[in-house]
């Protein structure tokens, strides 16, 4: 695998990850005492992968700050009541009257992420170029957990545009050893190689003249 490369977050990234991870914080206090925080993350997963992704005018009616609060919230009810856990239902409420539901992926990423802390695993995303076999999924796994010390949960995606290998994702940091992968990191070395060596050959000519 070459060395990672980490992500430069901005301002704005910044404010969203803050947000998140503090009503994702609450939102798993409150589960933890009802015994639930299992079936809640995951419906909050499902409703941002399986809902919102799916579904990008529902997406774009409940993130509108324009829409009045009880408005949105009747439209929750509507939309989610007897379907959502109600803790799950009650938080979204409480987004909604704060404004924040244009943050709920951010709140869903920091919630996965705490839950899988509090279990002691971190969760690894992988992309490969063809689906993995069981047997080949049940070795990365082992592999991954013996490098990061921790239980994995993976999700692994199919991108038939790398050129085989696998790119892995730990949080904002990735290791990519795909053959596109490896063809960025020779070209990096052969360019850091080619810089010293002109800078070792400009040296030695001003110390000769």
């Amino acid at each position: 695998m070459s060395e990672p490369t980490n992500k430069i977050p901005t301002v704005f990234d910044s404010e969203e990850q803050h947000v998140g991870e503090v009503y994702a914080k609450a939102l798993l206090n409150v589960a933890a005492k009802e015994g639930m925080v299992d079936e809640v993350v995951d419906q909050l997963e499902s409703l941002v992968q399986d809902v919102l992704n799916s579904n990008p005018k529902l997406d774009l009616v409940i993130s509108n700050p324009k829409m009045p609060v009880e408005a949105k919230i009747a439209m929750l009810d509507r939309v989610f009541k007897g379907k959502l856990h109600g803790t799950l239902l009650t938080f979204l409420k409480v987004l909604a009257r704060r404004q924040r539901l244009h943050s709920l992926r951010a709140v869903q990423t920091s919630a996965s992420n705490l839950r899988d802390e509090w279990a002691g695993r971190i969760q690894v995303a992988v992309t490969v170029s063809s689906p993995l076999s069981a047997e080949s999924e049940a070795a990365l796994i082992k592999s991954l957990k013996s490098v990061f010390k921790k239980e994995i949960r993976l999700q692994t995606k199919v991108d038939p545009s790398i050129l085989g290998g696998l790119v892995v994702r730990v949080g904002d940091t990735v290791y990519d050893s795909s053959v596109d992968g490896q063809l960025a990191s020779l070209r990096k070395s052969v360019a850091q190689r080619a810089e010293g060596a002109l800078r070792s050959a400009t040296k030695a000519l001003i110390q000769a003249t």
